[in-house]
């Protein structure tokens, strides 16, 4: 079994990891609610696909987040 990190913003493959079977606990997503895990889990036949933002996203919305929360005097 396949397991992908990708970027939900840029579809960017981020890593993967071959796993012999699905462990929540191992993959470190227990600590995530049901809605969470919902939310960037896809699982596809043998396939498992996480949404995590890649760091080039991250900053880009942190500069976005950045110029608009700026107030001139």
């Amino acid at each position: 079994m396949k397991v992908f990190y990708r970027c939900p913003k840029c579809q960017k493959l981020i890593d993967f990891l071959e796993v012999e079977e699905y462990n929540e606990k191992a993959l470190g997503l227990n600590i995530l609610t049901e809605d969470e895990k919902e939310d960037i889990i896809e699982v596809e036949y043998d396939n498992i696909y996480i949404d995590l933002t890649c760091d080039e996203c991250l900053e880009e919305d942190n500069w976005v987040e950045m110029i608009h929360n700026v107030r001139i005097h």
